[in-house]
């Protein structure tokens, strides 16, 4: 009784959130349309108008940019499709190699990245949904085809956004204007994502470091077992602030002296308790370099004085946050932009796969084509999800 009150309240905003979505659902069960029998679609007619206006006053540059879109989600299609049969090739010949393919859910541990905050979450879906789906708008009415309706899908527990316009004159436009209408989507999330590691990057990201101190870095687990780290009895969550007798306030400048060494040797890593010698390993991702056998590891900081009460500490919480935003923004965005450029039936790679195939094969064969492509694809998918898992297992 215990762990089911501890795990309410840790996630207690996520519970609260996935309640309201199936009061939602419960309230307006009767607009409620059910495809595939799982996939629940909430349609609506908010946006309609707002396409309407800024594709008439930007139609130019709306048609220009969604032929560069084109390119662009071909070339992310491929890139994507490359990317899974390579990370699943890896995951069978290298039995330390991380998973390529998470699940991104608030609360959730992804490989490398941390926990994603729900209020993270929530924002960012909720901005990359809007600029997806009215990208599609937008390219649709840029080119004349109507938008009947904007709408909300619920696949489990994924939420979603969709913007459908009239299939049958989309249908019988040219090539390029459906490629620029299903590729629009996933060509601005990219954008947004570049967007973000701008913001990141340029501006957010040297604010905060003129507010903070670098003190060293931790790590929250180990890589595998029998590893230097684990041999050692370093523990997780440790600040490690040196090596061989050199001070390093970050990860980055301790991996430079880390460099210099190699594997089979011996080094001492400096902390606030005590020093640790550890024979290095050799890394598995790139053989003749040294490995500590850590993940997860992260830079750790004190606040400078002035941003520790009053007006200065608001500041620092407003930059923390947004930079902490930006990071999430610019990782879902990708990511989604990324994933909907699979040839799968229900993203937009599918569709613009869909329509190639029926050019280059006809109408019945691409048609067969494609439903052996998508399934292989949906394959390649379900194994690089689940296959890591099951190996953890052994």
């Amino acid at each position: 009784m215990e762990a089911v009150l501890s795990f309410i309240v840790q996630y207690k905003a996520i519970i609260l959130f996935y309640l309201c979505i199936i009061l939602f659902l419960i309230v307006k069960r009767k607009s409620i349309d059910r495809q595939a029998k799982i996939i629940l679609l909430y349609r609506m007619k908010l946006g309609l108008g707002w396409m309407d206006k800024y594709a008439a006053k930007y139609r130019a540059w709306v048609v220009l940019l969604g032929y560069i879109g084109v390119g662009a989600g071909f070339v992310g299609l491929v890139l994507i499709s490359y990317l899974l049969i390579k990370n699943l090739f890896a995951i069978f010949t290298t039995p330390t190699a991380s998973a390529g393919v998470s699940l991104v859910l608030p609360g959730v541990n992804v490989p490398g990245l941390g926990i994603l905050p729900f209020w993270y979450w929530l924002i960012a879906i909720f901005v990359i949904a809007v600029v997806h789906e009215f990208s599609h708008g937008i390219v649709a009415r840029a080119h004349n085809i109507p938008v009947k309706h904007t709408g909300l899908a619920f696949f489990g527990p994924i939420i979603g956004a969709f913007v459908e316009p009239d299939e049958k004159k989309l249908r019988a436009g040219k090539d390029i204007t459906q490629y620029s209408v299903y590729a629009a989507g996933a060509f601005s999330n990219v954008i947004l994502a570049l967007l973000a590691l701008l913001l990141l990057a340029g501006v957010f990201t040297p604010i905060q470091e003129r507010m903070i101190e670098p003190t060293g870095f931790t790590f929250v687990s180990y890589f595998g077992e029998d590893l230097p780290a684990e041999e050692a009895q370093l523990s997780p969550e440790t600040l490690v602030t040196g090596i061989n007798g050199k001070a390093t306030k970050s990860f980055q400048e301790f991996s430079a002296e880390l460099q210099c060494a190699q594997p089979g040797e011996t080094v001492t890593l400096l902390t606030l308790e005590k020093q640790y010698k550890l024979t290095l390993a050799e890394s598995p991702d790139a053989p003749g370099k040294p490995f500590l056998g850590i993940s997860n590891i992260r830079n750790e900081f004190d606040v400078k004085e002035p941003y520790q009460a009053g007006w200065g500490k608001a500041l620092y919480v407003v930059i923390d946050w947004t930079t902490g935003f930006l990071r999430w923004l610019f990782v879902l965005s990708l990511g989604i932009g990324l994933f909907n450029l699979l040839p799968l039936p229900i993203v937009d790679g599918g569709r613009m796969a869909q329509v190639f195939l029926h050019n280059l094969r006809g109408k019945e064969k691409g048609e067969r084509q494609y439903r052996k492509v998508s399934l292989f694809f949906l394959l390649l998918l379900l194994l690089n999800l689940f296959v890591p898992l099951v190996v953890k297992l052994f």
